[in-house]
C-alpha cells in the first residue's frame, strides 16, 4: 500500500518571537503546506488548538513561555498531543539534545538556519506524519460501511466523557438497532443484509451532521451517535428524525417480520455527574433502554438516566 503525501492540504506552524526568523523560515518552506505564525507561547497554544498543525517549528527560547514550557503544555492536551515538535535553537551544548527529546520533541535545527536543510526535515516529518495519519484512520474505521468502527468511539466516548465530567457540559448518546435483523438476513441473504447495514449507516450519516457529533458501527446492525453539548430532549428529537428518515426508505422486509418494511429501534441516555461511573456506564444504560424499545413493539426511541440502570425506569417518547 503506497501513502502519497499531499503538501498542499499541510499546515506549519512557526512560533518564534523574531518576525524576520518566520518570514526567511516562511520562504523557504514555500510551497510545502500553508504557514500560520504566532510569536509568543500563549498565543502559539490557542492557535495550536483551534488549526492543530501537522507540524510545529517551535523556538526554544521566547520571552513569557519557553520553548520548553509551550511543548510541554501541548503534548498535555489529547488534540495537539500527537502534532511533531521541531525546536529551533542556537544552544549546541552538552546534553541539550536528550532535553529536546524528553520534552517529546520530535527533532531540532540549529541557527543560524540553513533553509535547504529546514526545507527537507519539514518535508520527511510532514510526510511521516500524514501516512501515520492515514494508517490510524483506517484502523479506526469499519469496513463495511465507512462509519468508525468500535475501537474508534471507545476512544472518543472516553475523550467526551471526560469533558463533560470536568466541564458540566452536557453529553447524550444514543445506540440504535435495526429490528428483526436476523429474519432479513436469513431471507434476502447476506449480501443483501451487508446493503442493508450500509443504508442505514447512510441514513445516519446524513442525519447527524455536526462536526462535533460522533457516529460509529458498534457491532452487526447495532450503532452509536455520541452527541457532544446535546441535552436529552435535543437528542431524542434526533432520535425521532433517524427513525422517520428510515421508515421513509420504506425498504422491504422478511415476510416473516412483525412489520412490512425495516425499521430502527433506539435506546437513549444522556451523562449524570452523579450518577455516572465511567464511560462504560453510558453505554449500559443506552443498551438498557434499547432493550425496552425493542420490547415496546420496536420502532421506537426509549429514553433513561444512568440511575434507572438496575430499576429500568424509562419514558417512551416516539412509537410509530
Amino acid at each position: 500500500m503506497t501513502l502519497l503525501t499531499d503538501f498542499n492540504s499541510a499546515t506549519i506552524m512557526i512560533v518564534d518571537d523574531d518576525p524576520s526568523i518566520i518570514m526567511a523560515t516562511s520562504k523557504a518552506l514555500d510551497g510545502l503546506g500553508r504557514i500560520i505564525f504566532a510569536t509568543d507561547g500563549v498565543s502559539a497554544l490557542q492557535l495550536a488548538e483551534n488549526e492543530i498543525p501537522d507540524i510545529i517549528l517551535l523556538d526554544v527560547e521566547m520571552p513569557g513561555m519557553s520553548g520548553f514550557e509551550v511543548c510541554d503544555a501541548l503534548k498535555a492536551e489529547e488534540h495537539t498531543a500527537n502534532i511533531p515538535i521541531i525546536f529551533i535553537t542556537s544552544h549546541n551544548d552538552s546534553g541539550f539534545e536528550e532535553k529536546v527529546f524528553e520534552h517529546g520533541a520530535t527533532d531540532f535545527i540549529s541557527k543560524p538556519l540553513n533553509h535547504r536543510v529546514v526545507a527537507a526535515r519539514i518535508k520527511a516529518h510532514v510526510a511521516h506524519k500524514q501516512a501515520i495519519d492515514r494508517l490510524q484512520s483506517l484502523s479506526l474505521t469499519d469496513g463495511l460501511t465507512g462509519l468508525n468502527n468500535r475501537r474508534a468511539l471507545d476512544e472518543k466516548l472516553a475523550i467526551e466523557w471526560q469533558r463533560a465530567k470536568r466541564s458540566g457540559q452536557s453529553l447524550s448518546l444514543l445506540m440504535l438497532d435495526i429490528d428483526e435483523f436476523k429474519k432479513y438476513n436469513d431471507h434476502f441473504g447476506h449480501l443483501q443484509g451487508d446493503d442493508c447495514i450500509r443504508s442505514f449507516a447512510n441514513v445516519l450519516s446524513k442525519s447527524v451532521r455536526r462536526p462535533a457529533d460522533f457516529t460509529a458501527r458498534y457491532g452487526g446492525e447495532e450503532f452509536v451517535i455520541i452527541l457532544p453539548d446535546t441535552e436529552i430532549t435535543g437528542a431524542q428529537l434526533i432520535g425521532e428524525s433517524i427513525i422517520n428518515s428510515v421508515v421513509e426508505q420504506a425498504m422491504p422486509h422478511a415476510p416473516t417480520a412483525e412489520r412490512k418494511i425495516v425499521t430502527l429501534s433506539i435506546g437513549c441516555c444522556a451523562f449524570s455527574s452523579a450518577t455516572s461511573t465511567g464511560p462504560e456506564s453510558l453505554l449500559e444504560t443506552a443498551d438498557k433502554a434499547l432493550y425496552l424499545a425493542k420490547q415496546q413493539g420496536r420502532c421506537c426511541i426509549q429514553t433513561a438516566a444512568e440511575s434507572d440502570l438496575d430499576n429500568a425506569v424509562v419514558k417512551n417518547t416516539h412509537t410509530s
